[in-house]
């Protein structure tokens, strides 16, 4: 996503904010599965295989759990597909609104996955540094928080390994965890002062950045708001109506299909937009 990525950051997060708020808030079945499909695609795009693996490893278990989960909790519905020993009736709308909830689930985790790839901190203090400076930083480094545990835990268990390759257990486990809490601290302690030196906090400081809004940033908005405004009317009018309970049904027709394009072209708009960079970068390349 090296194109994507080098656009205003006001640009990302708008089509950030739009894909999962029409991935939580919208629940046909037409917007829910190809959200999940293009929230897929984007991550791939943004991490890679390899770090696209190890989130299906986490999401993947958390899909079938919600999945499972909700036919044993919920009993509501018409159509009865068998009964649980205690009585309980196993429902195919319970079964199929579990599944959509996991897939919302998935889809909501994937996007984060290509958000946190994409907003990088300073793009996230560049955007609400100046209005709300204090949450900013306090985002942008919650946001970072977990993947750097991650990989800090992964480097120091790899190192105590090459040091003691029959470490293991909780010894093993207790050792890395000591080790990363205080490197954490100490890392803390290096960026307060380091925020202390910077005049972080003073009253009229000046902060200096690289991003300026440009012409194709203003194409990509348009791209982003002309469908992403199709969808809302859409789901304000309802067009994109569906419910579960007690019957599954909803709407269906020309008007939902074209709702359901428009957001398929929104959510699509980073594989559209390399695919566009890469289409020129070959034409240029062809005229040397």
């Amino acid at each position: 996503m090296a194109g994507f990525s080098k656009l205003h950051p006001f640009v990302e997060l708008l089509y950030f904010l739009l894909v999962m708020l029409f991935s939580m808030f919208v629940s046909h079945p037409l917007v829910q599965l190809a959200g999940l499909a293009f929230a897929a695609l984007t991550a791939l795009a943004c991490v890679g295989g390899k770090r696209f693996s190890r989130q299906l490893l986490l999401v993947v278990p958390l899909m079938l759990f919600t999945a499972l989960l909700n036919p044993l909790i919920t009993h509501q519905g018409v159509t009865i597909l068998f009964y649980f020993p205690s009585g309980n009736a196993c429902t195919l709308e319970s079964v199929l609104y579990g599944v959509f909830a996991a897939v919302r689930l998935a889809t909501v985790l994937l996007w984060f996955t290509s958000w946190n790839a994409i907003l990088t901190s300073d793009k996230v203090v560049f955007l609400f540094g100046r209005i709300i400076p204090a949450l900013s930083l306090t985002l942008s480094m919650g946001l970072r928080l977990i993947p750097r545990l991650l990989r800090r835990v992964r480097e120091v268990s790899e190192a105590q390994k090459c040091l003691s390759p029959d470490s293991k257990g909780l010894r093993h486990a207790g050792r890395v965890i000591s080790i990363v809490i205080t490197w954490s601290l100490e890392n803390a302690l290096d960026t307060a002062d380091s925020m202390k030196s910077r005049g972080y906090g003073l009253p009229k400081r000046t902060a200096f950045s690289l991003y300026r809004f440009t012409p194709r940033d203003g194409f990509a908005l348009v791209f982003l708001l002309v469908p992403g405004a199709c969808v809302v009317s859409a789901a304000l009018g309802g067009a994109l109506s569906w419910q579960f309970y007690p019957l599954m049904q909803g709407s269906a027709g020309i008007w939902t299909l074209l709702s359901a394009a428009a957001f398929v072209l929104l959510a699509a708009f980073p594989l559209i937009f390399e695919a566009k960079e890469a289409l020129q970068w070959r034409i240029s390349r062809s005229e040397i």
